[in-house]
C-alpha cells in the first residue's frame, strides 16, 4: 500500500484555501453551563430554521464559524434542561461570545440523551496540553483526543485496543509498550509516559494493558512534553481523562462476550448524594476474564473506581478519586511466538504454529494496583484560579516467567526463569495557579506551578536462574520451575527512592485574535538513591543526581476563525530509568528536541477537525536493550537518533457519517556508528507508514432509526525488529474490522468483528529474534449496554 504524501498535502491545502473564500460571515463562540456553573456537554446549539448547528464539548464550549451575516434565533437544548432561545445578530467579520445558562427540567427524555452523546467523535478542547482552557485549534502542538463514544463503538477496553485509532501510534506487543513518532514508550520502572488528568502516576505496571473502565477520553500529546509534566517520552505522552461525578443521576450497565472465552461486565453509577446537589458521587465497578488463541493464557481483572465531589460554591470544589485494579494471570503478558531463522540468516515468520509459547503453565502473575487522587479547585477572582492535586499510587507485583536464552537450534530453545516480587509507589503533589491579565493590547494567560514527586520502590526482590531446554513442538514442562537449590545467576534485593522537584512558568500571549504565542520554561531536579537490602543483592546501588532546564516555545496564526497555522519547539529532559553498573550503566541523561510545523482546521460547519503536522525529533542517549548470551539484561545508550515525519488526521462528523482517519510517515534512524547499529540504520519497531480509517454510518430513517454500521482498516508497513539486526524485518500488514450496533431507547446492542481476513501479522519485537509479538487472528465481541435511568 503506497500513499503519496505530496497528494495529501495538496488536498489539504486546497480544502484549506477554499475556507478562505468565505466572505460576509461572522462567528459565534460560547459556553453553556448549569446553575452550578458546571459545563453542559452534548447540548445542541442551533440557529432556528437553519442547518447551522453544533454540540457543546466536554467543557460546555461551542463554536460556529462562517455564519452568514444576519439576524437569527439561537436555540440551545439538552435533555434534562429547559430549552433556551435568544435573538442574535451576526455581523460580518465580527466574533461574538456568549455565556449561557440552562435550567434543569423535570421532563424525562433519557432515550434522546443517549442518541445525542452516542455520535460525539470530535473533541475540540483539551486542558492537558497547556493546562489552560483553550481550543485545540489555538494550541501549538499536535494533540488528538479519542472520546468515550469511539471506545464504545470500537468495543475497546484497554489502551492497546484503542492505540491504532491514534494517527501514527501502535501497540508493540501485548503489554505496556507503544510506538509513537518512531519511539518506543515503555514504563518498566518508576516513571511513565502515562498521565491521569495531567498528573504523573501510572496506575498500571509495564507488564499490563492499561484498562479503560473509568476513562472518559484518551489524549495523545505528540512529541516531548516535559515542560509541563517532567516525564516526557520523546514520541508523545498519553493522558487519561477519568469520569467524574455528575449532578444528575445516571446508572449504566455493560455486558460483553467474545472470542477465547472473553467476558466482561461493568457498572457505572453517578448522581447527587444530597438534595442541594453539593455532594456528588460516582462508582465504577468492572470485571473481565479471558483466555487466548495462545497456549496457557488466562487473565482476570477486577476494577473499582469510587469518587466523590463536593461543591462548596460555584468557585470552589474538591474531588476525591480512588482506583483499585487487581489482576491475576497464568502469564501476565505474552512473550511472543517463535520465529525460525533459516540457514542463510533470513527469517521464516510462518514456520511455527501461532499457539506455541516459550512460557510455562507454572508461570503466574498477580498485581494489586491502587491510587488515590485529591484535587482542589478554587477561583479567587474572575481572572485567578488555583489547582492543587495530591496523587498517590502503589503497585504490588508477584510474578514468575520463562524467557528465551540464545538461538533456536533443531526446533528447541534454552530458557531462563525469572522470579520477581516488587512493591512500588509514587507520591505526586502538583500545584499551579492560572492568572489572566493584559499588558497594553496583549492578553496573557499565565501559569505558575510546582511539582514534587517522590517515587520508587520499597521492595525489589528479583532472581534470574537457568531453566530447562525445551522442544518447541513437544515441550516438557515437568521440571518447571527450577528447584530452589538452583543458584541464581542474577539477584536483586533493594529499595530505591527518587525525589523530583519541578518548577515552571508558562504564558500564552494573545497579540490579537489571529496571532498568539506560548512560552514556558521548567526546571527539574532529580535526586535518587538505590540501597541494597541484603547481601543477596549482587549489584552496586544506583545514585541519581540530575538537573536541567526544559524550554517550550510555540506560535499560532489564525488567518480564519476555523483555520490555524502553528510552529513549536519542544524539549524533554529525563534521567535514565536504569543506571546499574551490571546493566551497562551509569548512562548519560536522555534529552529530546522537537521542531514542528503544522496546520489545523475545522470543516463542514466545524463538525470535522483536521490536523497536518511536520516534525523532527533529535534524541540523545536513548537507552535500548543490548542483550548478550552472557547477560540478557544488558542495556546501552545510543549516541543519538533522529525521527522525522508527516502526520495527517481527521476526526468528526460529515452528515450521517462519523469518521476517524489518519496517515503517518516516519523515518527514525541512528545518527552515528556504534556497536549496536550503523549510521542510517532503522530504529526498532518503527514502521515508515501507518494509516488508519474508521467510518460509521448512522441510519436516521424511521424504519432503521438507531442502527449503525461501521468499518475500519489499518495499514502498517514493514518494520525492523532489532537495531542490531537490520535483516530482522516484520512484513507489512493490513487489517480490516467491522461493527454493527442497534440502539433502542435505553438499550444498545453491538457486534464487533476484528481482523476479518484473519491476517497473520506481527506487531513488534522485544529483545531477540527468537520471539515476536503476534497480532490477534479473527475474533469478535458482542456487547449490550443499558441505561437504567
Amino acid at each position: 500500500m503506497k500513499i503519496n504524501i505530496f497528494t495529501l498535502l495538496v488536498l489539504f491545502i486546497v480544502v484549506t484555501t477554499n475556507s478562505f473564500a468565505q466572505i460576509n460571515t461572522g462567528m459565534l463562540k460560547g459556553r453553556i453551563v448549569t446553575i452550578n456553573n458546571e459545563p453542559v456537554r452534548g447540548a445542541t446549539v442551533q440557529f432556528q430554521h437553519t442547518k447551522i448547528t453544533t454540540q457543546t464539548d466536554a467543557d460546555g464550549g461551542f463554536s460556529l464559524n462562517g455564519v452568514p451575516a444576519g439576524t437569527y434565533v439561537l436555540v440551545v437544548s439538552n435533555i434534562g434542561y429547559s430549552a433556551l432561545k435568544q435573538n442574535l445578530v451576526i455581523a460580518s467579520g465580527k466574533n461574538t461570545f456568549l455565556n449561557l445558562q440552562l435550567s434543569e427540567s423535570k421532563n424525562e427524555l433519557q432515550e434522546v440523551a443517549i442518541n445525542t452523546t452516542k455520535t460525539r467523535y470530535q473533541v475540540k478542547r483539551s486542558n492537558s496540553s497547556t493546562r489552560m482552557d483553550i481550543p485545540l485549534l489555538s494550541t501549538p502542538q499536535s494533540v488528538q483526543v479519542v472520546s468515550s463514544e469511539v471506545m464504545q463503538d470500537r468495543q475497546a477496553f484497554t489502551l492497546n485496543e484503542i492505540a491504532s485509532t491514534f494517527t501514527g501510534m501502535k501497540a508493540n506487543n501485548g503489554n505496556g509498550s507503544f510506538n509513537m513518532r518512531g519511539f518506543t514508550a515503555y514504563s518498566p520502572t518508576d516513571a511513565s509516559f502515562l498521565l491521569y488528568n495531567g498528573v504523573r502516576g501510572n496506575l498500571f505496571l509495564w507488564s499490563q494493558q492499561p484498562l479503560l473502565y473509568n476513562v472518559e477520553s484518551v489524549e495523545l500529546l505528540r512529541g516531548p512534553s516535559g515542560a509541563l509534566f517532567s516525564e516526557g517520552a520523546p514520541g508523545g505522552v498519553i493522558n487519561f481523562v477519568t469520569k467524574k461525578p455528575l449532578t444528575e443521576a445516571r446508572y449504566n450497565v455493560d455486558l460483553s462476550l467474545g472470542s477465547w472465552n472473553f467476558r466482561r461486565a461493568s457498572l457505572d453509577l453517578t448522581g447527587p448524594l444530597t438534595k442541594n446537589k453539593k455532594l456528588l458521587y460516582r462508582a465504577i465497578i468492572g470485571y473481565d476474564r479471558s483466555k487466548s488463541f495462545r497456549n496457557n493464557q488466562d487473565k482476570e481483572n477486577i476494577f473499582l473506581a469510587p469518587s466523590l465531589t463536593y461543591i462548596f460554591s460555584e468557585n470552589t470544589n474538591l474531588n476525591l478519586e480512588l482506583n483499585y485494579a487487581h489482576q491475576k494471570a497464568v502469564q501476565q503478558y505474552d512473550n511472543g511466538t517463535f520465529i525460525r531463522t533459516r540457514p542463510d540468516g533470513t527469517f521464516d515468520f510462518n514456520y511455527y504454529p501461532d499457539n506455541l509459547t516459550i512460557q510455562s503453565p507454572s508461570d503466574y502473575g498477580k498485581t494489586d494496583n491502587a491510587s488515590a487522587t485529591l484535587t482542589f479547585n478554587h477561583r479567587f477572582a474572575k481572572d485567578l484560579d488555583l489547582t492543587v492535586v495530591q496523587r498517590g499510587v502503589r503497585n504490588v507485583l508477584d510474578f514468575t516467567d520463562h524467557i528465551p536464552v540464545g538461538k533456536i537450534r533443531n526446533d528447541s530453545v534454552s530458557r531462563a526463569y525469572q522470579d520477581w516480587r516488587t512493591d512500588r509507589f509514587s507520591l505526586q503533589t502538583t500545584a499551579y495557579g492560572t492568572y489572566t491579565t493584559k499588558t497594553g493590547s496583549i492578553k496573557h494567560q499565565v501559569i505558575i506551578g510546582a511539582d514534587y514527586n517522590r517515587y520508587g520502590w520499597t521492595k525489589n526482590d528479583y532472581q534470574y536462574k537457568p531453566s530447562t531446554r525445551i522442544s518447541i513442538f513437544n515441550p516438557d514442562y515437568s521440571n518447571d520451575p527450577p528447584a530452589s537449590s538452583v543458584e541464581a545467576e542474577e539477584s536483586d534485593d533493594n529499595k530505591r527512592i527518587t525525589n523530583l522537584l519541578g518548577l515552571y512558568i508558562q504564558d500564552q500571549l494573545s497579540f490579537s485574535e489571529k496571532f498568539k504565542a506560548l512560552l514556558s520554561i521548567r526546571y527539574d531536579n532529580y535526586n535518587g538513591q538505590e540501597t541494597p537490602l541484603s547481601a543477596r543483592d549482587n549489584k552496586q546501588g544506583d545514585e541519581l543526581q540530575a538537573t536541567g532546564w526544559i524550554p517550550r516555545f510555540g506560535l499560532v496564526y489564525l488567518p480564519m476563525t476555523n483555520v490555524s497555522v502553528y510552529g513549536t519547539f519542544l524539549r524533554s529532559f529525563n534521567p535514565q530509568t536504569s543506571n546499574n553498573v551490571l546493566s551497562g550503566g551509569p548512562f548519560p541523561t536522555r534529552t529530546a528536541t522537537q521542531y514542528e510545523l503544522g496546520s489545523k482546521a475545522d470543516f463542514f460547519n466545524e463538525q470535522l477537525s483536521a490536523t497536518l503536522s511536520l516534525y523532527q525529533i533529535n534524541y540523545a542517549n536513548i537507552l535500548t536493550a543490548a542483550p548478550t548470551e552472557e547477560n540478557s539484561h544488558r542495556q546501552a545508550a545510543i549516541d543519538g537518533t533522529r525521527s522525522r515525519g508527516v502526520e495527517l488526521s481527521a476526526t468528526g462528523t460529515i452528515g450521517n457519517f462519523n469518521i476517524i482517519a489518519g496517515y503517518a510517515y516516519n523515518e527514525h534512524i541512528v545518527l552515528s556508528n556504534s556497536a549496536f547499529g550503523k549510521k542510517g540504520d532503522r530504529f526498532a519497531n518503527a514502521p515508515k507508514h501507518i494509516a488508519n480509517l474508521w467510518l460509521k454510518y448512522n441510519l436516521r430513517t424511521t424504519a432503521a432509526k438507531g442502527l449503525g454500521l461501521a468499518a475500519g482498516v489499518r495499514y502498517v508497513s514493514d518494520q525492523v525488529g532489532l537495531i542490531s539486526n537490520q535483516n530482522f524485518v516484520f512484513p507489512e500488514y493490513t487489517v480490516f474490522d467491522a461493527a454493527v450496533n442497534y440502539q433502542r431507547g435505553r438499550y444498545n446492542i453491538q457486534f464487533n468483528a476484528y481482523n476479518l481476513t484473519n491476517k497473520h501479522y506481527f506487531t513488534g519485537s522485544r529483545s531477540s529474534t527468537v520471539t515476536a509479538g503476534l497480532g490477534d487472528p479473527f475474533n469478535y465481541r458482542i456487547g449490550i449496554s443499558y441505561q437504567i435511568r
